[in-house]
């Protein structure tokens, strides 16, 4: 092998192990974010079978209301009670009791029919769509809540029945009101798909007898095979009440993504199926892009290390051949000359001089791999911040967007209740003095007020007005919290009051902190410095850290819980504010969790370190909650935890920005 060819080698393979390390390097790093994108997608999903769950069940409750409403109207309730203590006179109730209920069904456009049965369970009056008696259902004895049946079929049409115990003064149930409610805003929920994508199907089920029937769908005629779906739900959803599973209905046909809940107090199951492809669209697009651009780097690094080996390469190769002539001259020498002790020690030295030189150009080698593997690390960490505040700048716009297209709205129905409730209370006021003047109205009138039932009118107004300023106010504070922490996208630095974002933070993680079937309520405790001055710095990236340290925080307090390690105190995370100096303020967030181990706290701010199940956590969020403060906002991040007793994280920073800018 002569110099040239071993020179070409040396480059090759040099190139060829650079541009391997990094292709490996670039996949190890990838693929959790891969996991991650893919994850968020699947919980996307869920949130949007979640809405459609809310719907569902908001048409169920008003269903059971309409039951109650029409069940309480007192003058219905009085014929019955006659009807039930007498057989006199029961042609009048029967007659008093068939008009009150035909107008209670011609205000309600849902309402197909009404069937009332006495105390006995006997037919009493039906009005509308007659209910088969093979269809009653009636009330556990002693119930005084309505209950809902499952779809049911009259004409070839779809009804559901709901089942409303009549109860007197005494709450004694004295009959029962069979309310037959047509489907059609039902089915509008279910075949609403807009926004889910194109191949997504929605469906609602019964599930009984460890069977799942598929009773409504978005679509008459399914591009699946209903028969395959049904197989698949009885398989992975039975066993669970909501969750994500993935089948493949037919080996030439596509995954499919199922998502699915348990509607509450119902044995009804909402599912959302999508194609495999479409739902993760997104995420391979993103994957190859970054595979594109991870070669494309790899190539450049190899090409680099190609052009720095080339002069170093061929420096090695004419030393080595010159130490090759060297030896042969010197071994001619010896041949010839016998040259002496010394001569043959002397070139010895040369030759061991020929080896540090080698030596040293392997050392230098080794540098500027490392060199390399150091840029590469820093670009990998550069890319995954620049997809960070992507992602979040582009949830900012979205969370401005709802709050403003949500204030519009509810600013107007908030400012007209004040004068609905002004003109009720004169309207009312002006009943009240025709009352007083007019002591005994013409029969006709007093029928009238007694069959609209005006004093129950005037107590429940004062009710409803006073639940829709309160709905209204609530939604208010919701849209002012939202729009506060949609400062995601804001880049430039900004005046702000940090209690406002801190507040917003708690408002979307309110869910998060409430008592539910898998943890225990979890206490906010809030020491707020009054005079805290506000501070000049980049708000959304702030909110960033706040939410993932309160998250972090009841992330520990969850796991705490669920070990039995917080037993007779109650969960709690503490927030407190002071101004420290007359140029710092700093900001404490503390939890009663699990606490943190130490030797997870020497790594625990390093990019992509995480020590939850994969799938769970990228191990971003507080390596880039660390350059928001340090970087971003010159200041610091501490951490203070103790295993067993929870954990403080500290933050300081400067009071105004514009000294270091």
């Amino acid at each position: 092998m002569n110099s040239k060819q071993l020179q070409r080698l040396l480059i090759f393979y040099s190139a060829a192990g650079i541009f391997t390390i990094s292709i490996l390097i670039a996949v190890i790093s990838i693929f959790p974010l891969y996991k991650q994108l893919r994850t968020n997608e699947e919980q996307n999903l869920q949130s949007a079978l979640h809405t459609r769950k809310l719907a569902v069940e908001e048409f169920l409750s008003r269903a059971k209301d309409v039951a109650a409403q029409v069940a309480s109207r007192t003058q219905a309730k009085r014929e019955l009670e006659a009807y039930n203590r007498s057989q006199d006179n029961r042609e009048t109730a029967v007659s008093n009791v068939t008009r009150i209920l035909n107008d209670a069904l011609n205000q309600t456009d849902d309402v197909a029919g009404i069937t009332r049965l006495d105390q006995n369970n006997q037919l009493m009056v039906q009005v509308g769509i007659p209910i088969p008696q093979t269809l009653w259902i009636f009330p556990v004895q002693g119930s005084q809540n309505s209950k809902i049946s499952n779809p049911v079929y009259l004409n070839n049409q779809p009804y559901l029945i709901v089942t409303q115990p009549i109860l007197n003064a005494n709450q004694q149930q004295i009959g029962t009101d069979l309310v037959l409610f047509k489907k059609d805003n039902l089915r509008r929920i279910i075949t609403d798909t807009t926004g889910l994508g194109q191949t997504v199907e929605v469906f609602l089920g019964l599930f009984q007898n460890q069977k799942i029937q598929l009773f409504l769908a978005s679509q008459p005629e399914t591009k699946t095979s209903r028969e395959e779906i049904v197989e698949a739900l009885e398989e992975a959803v039975i066993p669970q009440d909501s969750g994500i599973v993935i089948v493949k209905p037919k080996p030439s046909s596509n995954a499919e993504v199922i998502a699915f809940e348990v509607l509450s107090k119902t044995n009804w199951k909402l599912i959302i199926t999508i194609d495999n492809q479409e739902l993760y669209a997104t995420v391979n697009n993103q994957l190859i892009t970054l595979g594109f651009f991870t070669i494309i780097l790899s190539l450049l690094g190899a090409g680099g290390m190609v052009l720095l080996l080339r002069p170093l390469a061929g420096r090695v190769i004419i030393e080595t051949s010159e130490l090759e002539q060297q030896l042969q001259e010197k071994k001619q020498t010896l041949e010839e000359l016998n040259s002496t002790q010394d001569q043959l020690l002397l070139e010895i030295s040369d030759r061991e001089k020929t080896e540090i030189a080698l030596r040293e150009s392997e050392a230098e080698l080794k540098d500027q791999k490392q060199q390399l593997q150091h840029t590469l690390q820093e670009l990998q960490r550069t890319q995954v911040q620049m997809i960070q505040n992507e992602k979040m700048s582009s949830l900012g716009q979205m969370v401005a967007g709802i709050a403003h297209e949500i204030n519009n709205p509810i600013s107007f129905i908030h400012g007209n209740v004040a004068y609905a409730d002004e003109y009720i209370q004169d309207l009312v006021h002006v009943i009240e003095l025709y009352q007083t003047y007019s002591p005994h109205p013409d029969p006709e009138l007093k029928e009238k007020l007694e069959e609209i039932e005006l004093d129950f009118i005037q107590e429940d107004l004062q009710k409803i007005l006073k639940s829709m300023k309160v709905g209204t106010e609530r939604i208010r504070e919701i849209v002012k919290s939202l729009r506060i922490f949609s400062r995601l996208d804001e880049a430039e630095i900004k005046d702000i009051d940090l209690h406002e974002g801190l507040e917003s933070t708690l408002m979307i993680l309110q869910s998060h902190l409430k008592d539910q079937p898998e943890h225990l309520e979890i206490q906010v405790i809030k020491e707020y410095d009054q005079n805290l001055p506000h501070i000049t710095c980049y708000p959304g990236q702030l909110n960033q850290v706040f939410m993932n340290l309160i998250s972090n925080g009841i992330d520990a307090i969850k796991e705490a819980q669920s070990d039995g390690e917080i037993l007779e105190n109650v969960g709690y995370i503490q927030i407190k504010t002071q101004q420290i100096d007359e140029n710092w303020v700093q900001i404490s967030i503390t939890d009663n969790g699990k606490g943190i181990p130490e030797e997870v706290q020497a790594c625990m701010f390093n990019p992509f370190f995480t020590t939850k199940p994969i799938g769970q956590g990228t191990g971003l969020g507080l390596s880039i909650s660390y350059q928001i403060i340090v970087d971003k906002h010159h200041g610091k991040l501490e951490c203070d935890s103790e295993r067993g007793k929870g954990t403080k994280f500290t933050i300081k920073i400067p009071i105004s920005l514009k000294n270091y800018s």
